[in-house]
Protein backbone atom coordinates (compact mmCIF):
# COMPACT_ATOMS: atom_id res chain seq x y z
CA UNK A 1 0.00 0.00 0.00
CA UNK A 2 1.27 3.33 -0.69
CA UNK A 3 -0.01 5.71 2.06
CA UNK A 4 2.00 8.72 0.43
CA UNK A 5 4.52 10.47 -1.55
CA UNK A 6 7.97 9.66 -1.75
CA UNK A 7 10.52 11.36 0.23
CA UNK A 8 11.91 12.44 -2.92
CA UNK A 9 8.66 14.15 -3.73
CA UNK A 10 9.07 15.67 -0.41
CA UNK A 11 12.34 16.90 -0.41
CA UNK A 12 11.94 19.01 -3.75
CA UNK A 13 8.25 20.26 -2.30
CA UNK A 14 11.27 21.72 0.08
CA UNK A 15 13.02 23.31 -2.88
CA UNK A 16 10.00 24.49 -4.34
CA UNK A 17 9.15 26.71 -1.39
CA UNK A 18 11.21 29.06 -3.19
CA UNK A 19 15.04 30.36 -2.13
CA UNK A 20 13.76 32.89 0.55
CA UNK A 21 11.63 30.38 1.66
CA UNK A 22 13.74 27.82 3.00
CA UNK A 23 15.67 27.83 6.01
CA UNK A 24 19.03 25.33 5.51
CA UNK A 25 20.43 24.06 8.94
CA UNK A 26 23.29 21.48 8.95
CA UNK A 27 25.52 19.34 11.35
CA UNK A 28 29.27 18.37 10.66
CA UNK A 29 30.55 15.66 13.02
CA UNK A 30 34.45 15.06 12.83
CA UNK A 31 35.23 11.69 15.24
CA UNK A 32 38.31 10.20 17.09
CA UNK A 33 37.61 6.86 18.19
CA UNK A 34 39.99 4.47 20.13
CA UNK A 35 37.62 1.06 20.89
CA UNK A 36 38.62 -3.04 21.84
CA UNK A 37 35.51 -3.94 20.39
CA UNK A 38 35.16 -7.03 18.58
CA UNK A 39 33.32 -7.02 15.24
CA UNK A 40 30.70 -4.30 14.91
CA UNK A 41 27.34 -4.75 14.24
CA UNK A 42 27.68 -2.55 10.95
CA UNK A 43 30.90 -5.38 9.90
CA UNK A 44 28.68 -8.24 10.03
CA UNK A 45 29.17 -8.77 13.25
CA UNK A 46 27.25 -8.95 17.10
CA UNK A 47 28.82 -6.58 18.68
CA UNK A 48 27.07 -3.89 20.52
CA UNK A 49 29.13 -0.95 19.06
CA UNK A 50 29.24 1.18 15.76
CA UNK A 51 32.84 0.83 16.40
CA UNK A 52 35.38 -1.85 16.75
CA UNK A 53 38.67 -2.30 16.86
CA UNK A 54 39.71 -2.08 13.79
CA UNK A 55 37.31 1.08 12.62
CA UNK A 56 38.94 3.91 12.01
CA UNK A 57 40.79 6.01 14.37
CA UNK A 58 39.31 8.93 12.45
CA UNK A 59 35.93 9.50 10.89
CA UNK A 60 33.29 11.67 9.81
CA UNK A 61 30.76 10.71 12.18
CA UNK A 62 27.48 11.94 10.41
CA UNK A 63 26.88 14.72 8.05
CA UNK A 64 23.56 16.39 8.07
CA UNK A 65 21.75 19.18 5.89
CA UNK A 66 18.10 20.15 7.16
CA UNK A 67 15.60 22.32 4.98
CA UNK A 68 13.25 23.82 6.65
CA UNK A 69 10.24 25.49 4.13
CA UNK A 70 6.93 27.32 4.87
CA UNK A 71 4.58 26.64 2.08
CA UNK A 72 1.77 28.42 3.49
CA UNK A 73 0.72 30.32 6.66
CA UNK A 74 0.06 26.55 8.28
CA UNK A 75 1.93 24.18 6.21
CA UNK A 76 5.33 24.01 6.16
CA UNK A 77 7.57 21.27 4.65
CA UNK A 78 10.91 19.61 6.10
CA UNK A 79 13.42 17.71 4.82
CA UNK A 80 16.63 16.05 6.31
CA UNK A 81 19.68 14.14 4.38
CA UNK A 82 22.21 12.01 5.83
CA UNK A 83 26.02 11.04 5.14
CA UNK A 84 28.74 9.21 6.94
CA UNK A 85 31.89 7.30 5.81
CA UNK A 86 29.94 3.67 7.17
CA UNK A 87 27.11 4.18 4.90
CA UNK A 88 27.05 1.90 1.97
CA UNK A 89 25.22 4.95 -0.29
CA UNK A 90 26.85 8.55 -0.24
CA UNK A 91 23.61 10.37 0.60
CA UNK A 92 20.08 8.94 1.90
CA UNK A 93 16.75 10.67 3.26
CA UNK A 94 16.61 10.22 6.87
CA UNK A 95 13.18 12.20 7.19
CA UNK A 96 11.00 14.33 4.47
CA UNK A 97 7.45 15.17 5.96
CA UNK A 98 4.96 17.59 5.73
CA UNK A 99 3.05 19.52 8.86
CA UNK A 100 -0.59 21.14 8.88
CA UNK A 101 -0.38 23.57 12.14
CA UNK A 102 -4.24 25.29 11.97
CA UNK A 103 -4.24 28.31 14.12
CA UNK A 104 -6.04 27.51 17.36
CA UNK A 105 -9.09 28.52 18.47
CA UNK A 106 -8.92 27.91 22.07
CA UNK A 107 -7.10 25.84 24.28
CA UNK A 108 -6.58 22.89 22.00
CA UNK A 109 -3.80 23.16 20.04
CA UNK A 110 -3.40 20.43 16.49
CA UNK A 111 -1.07 19.08 14.19
CA UNK A 112 -0.93 16.88 11.48
CA UNK A 113 2.34 15.24 10.06
CA UNK A 114 2.89 13.25 6.99
CA UNK A 115 5.67 11.67 5.24
CA UNK A 116 8.76 9.82 6.18
CA UNK A 117 9.86 10.83 10.34
CA UNK A 118 10.35 9.30 13.97
CA UNK A 119 7.66 8.94 15.91
CA UNK A 120 7.72 11.20 19.14
CA UNK A 121 9.73 8.86 21.53
CA UNK A 122 13.22 9.91 22.54
CA UNK A 123 13.78 12.26 25.74
CA UNK A 124 17.34 12.27 24.42
CA UNK A 125 17.75 14.58 21.48
CA UNK A 126 18.86 17.94 21.22
CA UNK A 127 15.47 19.41 19.55
CA UNK A 128 17.47 22.48 18.95
CA UNK A 129 20.02 21.06 16.38
CA UNK A 130 19.46 18.58 13.80
CA UNK A 131 19.95 15.29 12.96
CA UNK A 132 18.35 13.27 15.41
CA UNK A 133 21.37 13.13 17.93
CA UNK A 134 21.44 13.01 21.61
CA UNK A 135 21.91 15.92 23.85
CA UNK A 136 24.37 15.28 25.92
CA UNK A 137 25.99 11.76 24.93
CA UNK A 138 27.61 10.56 21.87
CA UNK A 139 25.47 7.39 21.84
CA UNK A 140 22.35 7.01 21.68
CA UNK A 141 20.77 4.64 24.88
CA UNK A 142 19.71 0.76 23.23
CA UNK A 143 16.15 1.82 23.11
CA UNK A 144 16.93 4.92 20.54
CA UNK A 145 19.44 3.43 19.25
CA UNK A 146 17.35 0.49 18.25
CA UNK A 147 14.66 3.37 17.03
CA UNK A 148 17.17 5.19 14.73
CA UNK A 149 17.81 1.86 12.79
CA UNK A 150 14.43 0.28 12.58
CA UNK A 151 11.34 2.45 13.35
CA UNK A 152 10.08 5.23 11.06
CA UNK A 153 6.86 6.57 10.43
CA UNK A 154 5.99 6.66 6.73
CA UNK A 155 2.22 7.61 6.97
CA UNK A 156 0.29 10.13 8.61
CA UNK A 157 0.59 11.84 12.25
CA UNK A 158 -2.35 13.53 14.21
CA UNK A 159 -1.35 15.65 17.68
CA UNK A 160 -3.23 17.57 19.61
CA UNK A 161 -2.52 19.46 23.51
CA UNK A 162 -4.32 21.33 25.50
CA UNK A 163 -2.26 24.41 26.68
CA UNK A 164 -3.10 24.92 30.48
CA UNK A 165 -2.50 28.69 30.45
CA UNK A 166 -6.06 28.92 28.86
CA UNK A 167 -8.17 27.34 31.69
CA UNK A 168 -5.81 27.93 34.59
CA UNK A 169 -4.47 24.37 35.05
CA UNK A 170 -0.60 23.83 35.60
CA UNK A 171 -0.22 21.43 32.87
CA UNK A 172 -0.07 20.44 29.25
CA UNK A 173 -1.87 17.40 28.10
CA UNK A 174 -1.24 15.58 24.68
CA UNK A 175 -2.37 12.95 22.75
CA UNK A 176 -1.25 11.74 19.41
CA UNK A 177 -2.43 8.79 16.89
CA UNK A 178 -0.80 7.31 13.54
CA UNK A 179 -1.74 4.98 10.65
CA UNK A 180 2.20 4.01 8.37
CA UNK A 181 3.29 2.02 5.86
CA UNK A 182 7.04 0.70 5.48
CA UNK A 183 7.90 -0.80 8.67
CA UNK A 184 6.97 -4.37 7.80
CA UNK A 185 10.42 -6.09 8.87
CA UNK A 186 10.61 -4.21 12.20
CA UNK A 187 12.14 -6.69 14.35
CA UNK A 188 14.82 -8.41 12.07
CA UNK A 189 17.61 -6.74 13.74
CA UNK A 190 16.38 -7.04 17.42
CA UNK A 191 15.88 -10.57 16.77
CA UNK A 192 19.09 -11.97 14.83
CA UNK A 193 21.24 -9.05 15.90
CA UNK A 194 20.04 -7.91 19.30
CA UNK A 195 19.99 -4.12 21.35
CA UNK A 196 22.64 -1.84 19.79
CA UNK A 197 24.08 1.31 22.06
CA UNK A 198 25.25 3.50 19.01
CA UNK A 199 24.43 6.98 17.28
CA UNK A 200 23.77 5.17 14.06
CA UNK A 201 20.50 6.62 12.03
CA UNK A 202 19.38 4.89 8.68
CA UNK A 203 18.21 6.66 5.82
CA UNK A 204 15.01 5.33 3.80
CA UNK A 205 16.98 3.13 1.56
CA UNK A 206 20.06 1.96 4.32
CA UNK A 207 20.79 -1.36 4.35
CA UNK A 208 22.21 -3.76 7.00
CA UNK A 209 24.05 -6.78 6.27
CA UNK A 210 23.31 -9.41 9.29
CA UNK A 211 25.69 -11.90 10.25
CA UNK A 212 26.28 -15.30 8.75
CA UNK A 213 24.19 -17.37 11.03
CA UNK A 214 23.20 -20.96 10.33
CA UNK A 215 19.75 -20.42 10.67
CA UNK A 216 19.16 -18.54 6.61
CA UNK A 217 22.91 -20.06 5.10
CA UNK A 218 22.69 -22.41 2.44
CA UNK A 219 22.10 -25.14 2.00
CA UNK A 220 20.72 -26.45 5.58
CA UNK A 221 19.22 -23.40 7.37
CA UNK A 222 15.63 -23.36 7.87
CA UNK A 223 15.07 -19.41 6.95
CA UNK A 224 16.90 -19.31 3.40
CA UNK A 225 14.47 -17.25 2.31
CA UNK A 226 16.00 -14.34 4.19
CA UNK A 227 18.60 -12.20 2.73
CA UNK A 228 21.62 -11.17 4.66
CA UNK A 229 20.72 -7.64 3.46
CA UNK A 230 18.17 -6.16 5.79
CA UNK A 231 15.64 -3.44 4.33
CA UNK A 232 14.03 -1.81 7.59
CA UNK A 233 11.61 0.35 5.63
CA UNK A 234 9.63 -2.07 3.57
CA UNK A 235 6.15 -2.36 3.21
CA UNK A 236 5.00 -6.13 2.44
CA UNK A 237 1.45 -7.03 2.79
CA UNK A 238 -0.35 -3.83 2.09
CA UNK A 239 -1.44 -3.29 5.71
CA UNK A 240 -1.70 -0.47 7.92
CA UNK A 241 -0.06 -0.08 10.95
CA UNK A 242 -0.36 1.91 14.16
CA UNK A 243 0.67 4.16 17.39
CA UNK A 244 -1.40 6.02 19.85
CA UNK A 245 0.16 7.93 22.78
CA UNK A 246 -0.34 10.38 25.22
CA UNK A 247 1.80 12.96 27.26
CA UNK A 248 1.22 15.27 30.03
CA UNK A 249 3.58 18.12 30.98
CA UNK A 250 4.08 20.02 34.00
CA UNK A 251 5.91 23.11 32.34
CA UNK A 252 9.56 21.97 31.65
CA UNK A 253 9.82 20.86 34.82
CA UNK A 254 8.03 17.55 35.28
CA UNK A 255 6.98 15.75 31.59
CA UNK A 256 5.79 12.15 30.93
CA UNK A 257 4.82 10.44 27.69
CA UNK A 258 3.53 6.79 27.06
CA UNK A 259 2.95 5.35 23.60
CA UNK A 260 1.60 1.86 22.42
CA UNK A 261 3.09 0.50 19.23
CA UNK A 262 1.42 -2.13 16.49
CA UNK A 263 2.65 -3.12 13.08
CA UNK A 264 0.02 -5.79 12.33
CA UNK A 265 2.38 -7.47 9.38
CA UNK A 266 0.61 -10.26 8.31
CA UNK A 267 4.22 -12.55 10.02
CA UNK A 268 3.42 -15.79 6.89
CA UNK A 269 4.55 -12.87 4.49
CA UNK A 270 7.87 -12.90 2.40
CA UNK A 271 8.83 -10.79 0.00
CA UNK A 272 12.53 -9.83 -1.71
CA UNK A 273 14.63 -11.41 0.63
CA UNK A 274 12.61 -10.13 3.67
CA UNK A 275 10.04 -12.11 5.90
CA UNK A 276 6.83 -9.59 7.69
CA UNK A 277 7.62 -9.21 11.25
CA UNK A 278 4.77 -8.50 13.62
CA UNK A 279 5.86 -5.96 16.19
CA UNK A 280 4.43 -4.67 19.52
CA UNK A 281 5.93 -2.50 22.29
CA UNK A 282 4.58 -0.45 25.20
CA UNK A 283 6.86 2.73 25.88
CA UNK A 284 6.83 5.29 28.35
CA UNK A 285 9.16 8.18 29.12
CA UNK A 286 9.61 10.44 31.52
CA UNK A 287 11.88 14.11 32.48
CA UNK A 288 12.35 15.85 35.75
CA UNK A 289 14.45 18.59 36.04
CA UNK A 290 14.53 19.51 40.17
CA UNK A 291 16.79 22.56 39.95
CA UNK A 292 17.11 24.22 36.97
CA UNK A 293 20.02 22.69 36.10
CA UNK A 294 19.86 18.87 37.19
CA UNK A 295 17.98 16.87 34.18
CA UNK A 296 16.98 13.32 34.70
CA UNK A 297 15.00 11.23 32.26
CA UNK A 298 14.28 7.69 31.75
CA UNK A 299 12.33 5.65 28.84
CA UNK A 300 11.29 2.00 29.60
CA UNK A 301 10.49 -0.10 26.33
CA UNK A 302 8.64 -3.87 26.51
CA UNK A 303 7.65 -5.74 23.89
CA UNK A 304 8.10 -8.36 21.50
CA UNK A 305 8.32 -9.77 17.72
CA UNK A 306 7.71 -12.78 15.69
CA UNK A 307 7.79 -14.36 12.05
CA UNK A 308 6.10 -17.19 10.41
CA UNK A 309 4.25 -19.64 12.59
CA UNK A 310 6.62 -19.13 15.63
CA UNK A 311 9.29 -19.89 13.42
CA UNK A 312 11.58 -16.81 14.98
CA UNK A 313 9.86 -15.11 18.12
CA UNK A 314 11.59 -12.78 21.07
CA UNK A 315 10.41 -10.91 24.35
CA UNK A 316 12.54 -7.66 24.21
CA UNK A 317 12.82 -5.13 27.25
CA UNK A 318 15.62 -2.42 27.68
CA UNK A 319 15.63 0.82 29.85
CA UNK A 320 17.55 3.68 30.61
CA UNK A 321 17.99 6.45 33.13
CA UNK A 322 20.21 9.37 32.34
CA UNK A 323 21.61 12.66 34.68
CA UNK A 324 23.25 15.67 33.48
CA UNK A 325 24.19 18.87 35.65
CA UNK A 326 26.51 21.66 34.19
CA UNK A 327 30.11 20.87 35.10
CA UNK A 328 32.83 24.23 34.59
CA UNK A 329 32.42 25.37 31.04
CA UNK A 330 29.85 22.43 29.78
CA UNK A 331 27.52 19.67 30.29
CA UNK A 332 28.54 16.11 32.16
CA UNK A 333 26.04 13.09 32.02
CA UNK A 334 26.28 9.48 32.88
CA UNK A 335 23.50 7.09 31.33
CA UNK A 336 22.58 3.85 32.23
CA UNK A 337 21.32 1.17 30.26
CA UNK A 338 20.09 -2.59 30.61
CA UNK A 339 18.16 -4.66 27.92
CA UNK A 340 17.40 -8.11 27.10
CA UNK A 341 16.08 -10.32 24.61
CA UNK A 342 14.40 -13.81 25.44
CA UNK A 343 13.59 -15.66 22.78
CA UNK A 344 10.53 -17.49 22.35
CA UNK A 345 10.37 -19.80 19.06
CA UNK A 346 10.91 -23.23 17.79
CA UNK A 347 14.13 -23.49 16.27
CA UNK A 348 16.86 -24.62 18.71
CA UNK A 349 19.68 -23.97 16.84
CA UNK A 350 19.33 -20.62 16.31
CA UNK A 351 19.76 -19.16 19.70
CA UNK A 352 18.36 -15.29 19.84
CA UNK A 353 18.39 -14.56 23.60
CA UNK A 354 20.69 -11.87 24.92
CA UNK A 355 21.32 -9.69 28.68
CA UNK A 356 23.29 -6.80 28.75
CA UNK A 357 23.58 -3.22 29.99
CA UNK A 358 25.85 -0.28 29.43
CA UNK A 359 27.49 2.72 31.18
CA UNK A 360 27.69 6.29 29.30
CA UNK A 361 29.82 8.98 30.59
CA UNK A 362 30.06 12.18 28.49
CA UNK A 363 31.15 15.93 28.59
CA UNK A 364 30.05 18.55 26.14
CA UNK A 365 32.26 21.44 25.89
CA UNK A 366 31.10 24.68 24.05
CA UNK A 367 33.72 25.92 22.25
CA UNK A 368 32.01 28.66 20.34
CA UNK A 369 28.36 29.57 19.30
CA UNK A 370 28.23 26.91 16.56
CA UNK A 371 30.90 24.55 17.53
CA UNK A 372 31.44 22.27 20.54
CA UNK A 373 33.67 19.38 21.51
CA UNK A 374 32.03 16.76 22.86
CA UNK A 375 34.14 13.26 25.02
CA UNK A 376 32.23 10.01 25.86
CA UNK A 377 33.70 6.94 27.47
CA UNK A 378 30.95 3.80 26.71
CA UNK A 379 30.99 0.18 28.39
CA UNK A 380 28.68 -2.24 27.11
CA UNK A 381 28.85 -5.79 28.56
CA UNK A 382 26.39 -8.35 26.83
CA UNK A 383 25.85 -11.97 26.79
CA UNK A 384 24.43 -13.51 23.29
CA UNK A 385 24.85 -17.17 22.69
CA UNK A 386 24.63 -16.70 19.17
CA UNK A 387 28.10 -15.42 18.51
CA UNK A 388 29.83 -18.70 19.04
CA UNK A 389 27.96 -19.76 15.49
CA UNK A 390 30.05 -16.76 13.86
CA UNK A 391 33.07 -17.66 15.38
CA UNK A 392 33.27 -14.60 18.60
CA UNK A 393 33.14 -14.61 22.03
CA UNK A 394 29.36 -15.10 23.44
CA UNK A 395 29.93 -12.61 26.66
CA UNK A 396 31.78 -9.36 25.58
CA UNK A 397 33.21 -6.48 26.96
CA UNK A 398 33.21 -3.21 24.88
CA UNK A 399 35.02 -0.38 25.51
CA UNK A 400 35.48 2.25 23.66
CA UNK A 401 36.76 6.60 24.01
CA UNK A 402 34.87 8.94 21.40
CA UNK A 403 35.88 12.23 20.58
CA UNK A 404 33.27 14.22 18.56
CA UNK A 405 34.50 17.60 17.00
CA UNK A 406 30.61 18.95 15.94
CA UNK A 407 30.28 22.09 14.16
CA UNK A 408 26.12 23.33 13.40
CA UNK A 409 25.77 25.75 10.66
Amino acid sequence: MKLLPSPLMLALAVAAGGAQAVEWRGLLDLRAVDSNAERSFLDSGLGKTRYDADSPRLSIGQAVLRGDADLSDSIAASVELSADQQRRGVVDVREAFLVWSPVPEGAWKTRVRAGFFFAPTSVELDYDSVGWVPKHTISSSAINSWIGEELRTNGIEWSARRLGRYSGDAFDVGVLAAAYTGNDPTGTLLTWRGWSISDRIAGRADTVKLADLPVYRAPNGRLLKQSRDMHAFREMDGKLGYYAGANLNFGARLEFAALHYDNLTDPQVVKDGQYGWRTRFDHISAVWRPQGTWELSMQSMRGDTYMGRNGAGVDFQSWFVLASHPLGPGTAAVRYDRFSVTEHDNIPSDPNGEAGYGVALAYDWPLAEQLSLMTEALLVRSDRPARVLIGETQLQKERSLTVSLRWRF
